[in-house]
């Protein structure tokens, strides 16, 4: 008889990241990203999360975009709340740019990362795909169970 069976499910996230640095305010630094990309990001309710060395979850914003003839959507989510960070390392991190991966175009993110770097009041923005640590998969998962409310 075998001995025990480990099942093993890795979660792939839908989504490619980039970490925008800037000391703005969401709205304006949305209202910046509306103006200088041609976008029109706007306000969803906010995303609860156990935010890192926490005990009681927090509330963070969460901005969307969608472009649905491309079928690619964006979504800015504030790494900072008054009770903490979703993420602790990049240090500094203001700012997450979450990029659909479920439309058949693929997403060039370099070509996003240096639209974004001409926008004046992003001090710099990282492709951040696989460099947010071992918390990443569970925050992943517990935001598109939040989009799936979200966005009704």
């Amino acid at each position: 008889m075998p001995g025990k069976l480990k099942l093993d499910i890795a979660y792939t996230p839908a989504f490619g990241v980039v970490g925008l640095f800037t000391p703005q305010k969401d709205y304006r630094l949305c209202w910046f990203l509306n103006q200088h990309l041609d976008a029109d990001f706007r306000r969803l309710s906010g995303f609860s999360y156990l935010p890192c060395n926490q005990s009681a979850p927090a509330v963070f914003s969460v901005y969307h975009y969608d472009i649905p003839g491309l079928m690619v959507r964006y979504f800015m989510v504030s790494n900072k709340s008054l009770a903490g960070r979703l993420f602790e390392r990049p240090k500094n991190l203001d700012y997450l740019l979450l990029i659909s991966k479920s439309g058949t175009q693929a997403v060039a993110m370099e070509d996003i990362i240096a639209r974004l770097r001409k926008v004046p009041v992003i001090e710099a923005a990282f492709n951040l795909d696989n460099q947010l640590g071992e918390r990443a998969a569970g925050f992943f998962y517990d935001f598109e169970v939040y989009l799936g409310a979200a966005l009704r």
